[in-house]
């Protein structure tokens, strides 16, 4: 074979070469944003670290140098301290929100809480108001808690009245309001306390407010008697007297008060002695019922008794 005639060389398959990925080219607007908040960085940095800083300035500056002073010395507008740069940023009371006070006076309360709206908001004390609020007679707990940025929340639960005691004071006599342990409700409206719960006792006696508890639990457990009774007197430590709403009086033996209450309602049930017009019911006696009916009317002046003519 002749060297022209010699076979083509094989031929080489090319390689294939990957497409190369096409990269997005970032936008002005992309590329200038990052190039701010790159920037910024060190600046928000500082910013908040001088926001720390006068915070901190601030706070200890409202510091008292000396011994403390008391609460009510501290205006509650004076100075530039924390309270003064909150209300400066806003934070200042819109609303004074009141929960649970039924019976109490409203401005004895408010002049209790000592905060109004338009106040600055961190420039008084929640333990302070607490303490003012709890030292008034009808209140049997109270919280203060602060909702920034502007109210103020008190919510107080009110001691629960037992009765009504009719006592002496300055020589005059006067009707307080009493609770569950005999103590008296102070800065109360017994009358008001009346309107609002009719079926509160009027209870009379030096020492009733010691033994009224008892007695009203006795009470409550026969509801046919204590439907006809309005008030009640404790006689010379010892006993009860009942007074119905028709003036008649039921005298309670001084031991086993419970079994002569559940015998008056006994007495109701068999013969509604307690609807009758009667002056005294008497079961100070063991067994024993004595009832008095009320006296005859006198007759008129000048007339003969015995055959009702004129002499």
């Amino acid at each position: 074979m002749s060297p022209l005639e010699r076979a083509p060389p094989p031929h080489r398959r090319a390689r294939s070469k990957k497409p190369v990925p096409r990269q997005d080219r970032l936008t002005q607007r992309t590329l200038f944003l990052r190039r701010m908040r790159k920037s910024l960085k060190p600046g928000l940095w500082l910013i908040g670290l001088g926001a720390v800083f006068v915070i901190g300035a601030e706070l200890f500056r409202s510091l008292p140098a000396a011994a403390p002073q008391p609460a009510a010395a501290v205006a509650p507008h004076s100075g530039f301290g924390l309270a003064t740069l909150g209300a400066d940023l806003g934070l200042r009371i819109s609303k004074v929100e009141i929960n649970g006070a039924g019976s109490l006076d409203p401005a004895v309360l408010d002049t209790a809480i000592g905060v109004k709206p338009g106040d600055p908001a961190l420039g008084f004390s929640l333990g302070a108001v607490q303490n003012r609020v709890a030292q008034l007679g009808p209140v049997q707990s109270v919280t203060v808690e602060r909702v920034l940025p502007g109210t103020l929340v008190v919510d107080i639960t009110e001691r629960d009245a037992l009765a009504i005691w009719q006592t002496m004071q300055d020589g005059h006599v006067q009707f307080v309001l009493i609770d569950k342990d005999g103590a008296v409700i102070a800065n109360q409206d017994a009358a008001a306390a009346k309107r609002r719960e009719p079926g509160l006792l009027l209870l009379s006696g030096g020492d009733a407010p010691k033994f009224a508890a008892t007695l009203l639990a006795e009470l409550k457990t026969v509801p046919v008697v204590l439907a006809h009774v309005v008030a009640a007197q404790h006689v010379d430590g010892l006993r009860w007297n009942l007074i119905l709403k028709d003036h008649a009086v039921v005298k309670l033996p001084g031991s086993d008060e419970a079994g002569a209450i559940g015998q008056l309602a006994a007495l109701q049930a068999s013969m509604q002695l307690l609807d009758r017009p009667v002056e005294d019911i008497d079961l100070r006696q063991p067994g024993r019922l004595i009832v008095r009916p009320y006296a005859p009317p006198a007759p008129p002046a000048g007339t003969n008794q015995k055959n009702g003519a004129k002499p």
